[in-house]
């Protein structure tokens, strides 16, 4: 239960039984639940809980949608209009809000995008169901006409995907991109650079790509700039300043290994005292031919780039500049893995036989921007590319960062599955549109729950007319005209609905996941008839 918290044994002690009664109360109180809820009581909670995250969310839905500054739990602040921060910031802990960011991050990770969506038509189909419940109705009818709405509406999508050309895919990745607020010359440069990447990444996988493996995102204040790399950028220095930046195809050598002379290893039995220069002269000529050793194996393997996790010694630094090897320390190891996925070059240590850990690029070299050093390792025939992120201010580049987030996750879908339809609240209204139709073929209450989930729907193109400061009842009284016509419409940026240019369209893949994992989680919730805190 969300109203739980465990703490280890040996910290309870050190909390104190007054602090652990506050740390209780506390997780109490986020959760908004004391005592058991049931009927009537259960009804309230639910509307409350669904309708303060359908106010959250709903401002923020669309190109036109409004940010949220979110303050959390340890004083962070996030400006932002993404769905899943918004939800993952929130210091609630209520059941039911519990459920929908489970829902929330359900749909972050199948599919990247269609966050907002989904837990708004998850909010709706829960606050259409408890009117009807306030009515009398009881909640497996209402379950059993979403299930009906759920089928149908899964039927009449399937009938409505068309088949996207480069044209209709470049349109729908920008769309995606748009919906983050960015102006459109950004999201032209992001759909470029995106597509550029997946494309890339998707001949050398054969449609087998993962984001996460595949695609490093690296942001920085600056620029503006978004610049796409087949093969790995890193945000490093050079070992030292006078070494060369620029190599073509040159080998490539990972250690994981600190190439720096301590004193233990020249004096394991510590019997040694400094008590004379003789003494200090001897231990730092060992150093240094222990440091000769170890930079003459380096240049004998025949490595021109040394990427090394630890650190290394000056005396090895000098050695390997003045034979023309551009070394780079201090290395996170995700990011050795990166270079090591992208070079073919096994991460190892000094002590193998390191001629048979060398990998090989087509291009290295250094860049200096802002004052800040990057690298750029460009490998053509690699499967792994980096998107570098550049904007002058913190809250521009965390805007930039969610839109190529979203257009990423769209463009791998679509690459896989070629299926849209016309985004900006048309294929939502389209579908509520035929619930509608097919409400009055069925007979008994099921056909309430099914016009009840047709609203439902119909809340997604309502609030984007909402957000672009359109009259929400003109506007959809426009939508029904041009339907009832047999013509598609749809909430355009210029704040008219229209079917015309500029095309808007949204991957099918992610409306249908957003469509069944919405009311999924909607008949769970429903089955719902208390809700017991542990004591």
């Amino acid at each position: 239960m969300a109203s739980e918290i465990n703490i280890p044994g040996n910290q309870k002690n050190l909390i104190g039984p007054a602090g652990m009664d506050n740390l209780v109360d506390r997780v109490r109180n986020g959760a908004m639940i004391k005592e058991s809820v049931s009927e009537d009581r259960l009804v309230d909670q639910l509307e409350r809980a669904v309708s303060e995250i359908e106010e959250l969310l709903a401002s923020s839905l669309g190109p036109k949608g409004m940010n949220k500054i979110i303050v959390n739990p340890v004083n962070e602040t996030f400006l932002t209009s993404d769905g899943k921060v918004i939800l993952k910031e929130m210091d609630v802990l209520h059941p039911i809000v519990t459920s929908l960011k489970k829902l929330a991050e359900s749909m972050d990770k199948a599919c990247g995008d269609g966050t907002k969506t989904a837990v708004l038509l998850a909010s709706n189909l829960i606050k259409n169901a408890i009117l009807l419940m306030k009515t009398g109705m009881h909640p497996t009818t209402i379950i059993r006409g979403y299930e009906l709405s759920l089928r149908k509406a899964y039927e009449m999508l399937e009938y409505s995907i068309k088949e996207a050309g480069e044209n209709e895919l470049r349109t729908a990745v920008m769309c995606s991109a748009r919906s983050k607020g960015v102006e459109e010359h950004q999201a032209r440069e992001i759909t470029e650079a995106v597509l550029k990447v997946t494309t890339h990444l998707n001949e050398k996988t054969r449609g087998r790509f993962d984001l996460n493996r595949n695609v490093k995102l690296l942001k920085k204040v600056g620029g503006p700039e978004i610049r796409a790399l087949e093969g790995i950028i890193l945000d490093e220095n050079p070992a030292r300043a006078d070494m060369l930046r620029d190599f073509e195809e040159p080998v490539v050598l990972i250690l994981n290994y600190d190439l720096k002379i301590k004193s233990e290893y020249l004096n394991p039995q510590h019997n040694l005292r400094m008590d004379c220069a003789n003494t200090a002269f001897l231990i730092e000529e060992k150093k240094k031919e222990i440091c000769r050793e170890i930079a003459e194996k380096i240049i004998a393997s025949g490595a021109k780039v040394l990427f090394c996790e630890g650190d290394i010694d000056p005396h090895i630094e000098t050695l390997l500049r003045d034979s023309n090897i551009l070394a780079f320390k201090k290395l996170k190891l995700k990011d050795l893995e990166k270079v090591s996925d992208a070079t073919g070059a096994p991460i190892t240590t000094c002590k193998d036989e390191i001629t048979h850990y060398l990998g090989k690029a087509d291009r290295i070299w250094t860049e200096k921007q802002n004052g800040e050093n990057f690298v750029f390792i460009a490998v053509k025939n690699s499967a792994i590319s980096t998107l570098l992120i550049r904007e002058p201010s913190k809250y521009g580049l965390g805007k930039v960062e969610e839109a190529v987030d979203d257009a990423l996750n769209n463009a791998a879908f679509l690459l896989k599955n070629r299926g849209i339809v016309n985004g900006g609240g048309a294929i939502e209204f389209e579908l509520a549109y035929m619930l509608r139709l097919f409400a009055s073929t069925l007979e008994g209450k099921e056909q309430l729950a099914v016009r009840a989930y047709a609203d439902s729907l119909q809340k997604i193109p309502e609030t984007l007319a909402k957000n672009a400061g359109m009259n929400v009842i003109d506007a959809m009284t426009r939508m029904r005209s041009a339907y009832g016509r047999g013509e598609e419409a749809r909430i355009d940026l210029s704040r008219k609905v229209t079917a015309g240019e500029p095309a808007v369209y949204d991957s099918a893949t992610i409306k249908k996941l957003a469509l069944v994992s919405a009311s999924e989680v909607a008949r769970n919730i429903l089955r719902i008839d208390e809700i017991v805190p542990k004591r």
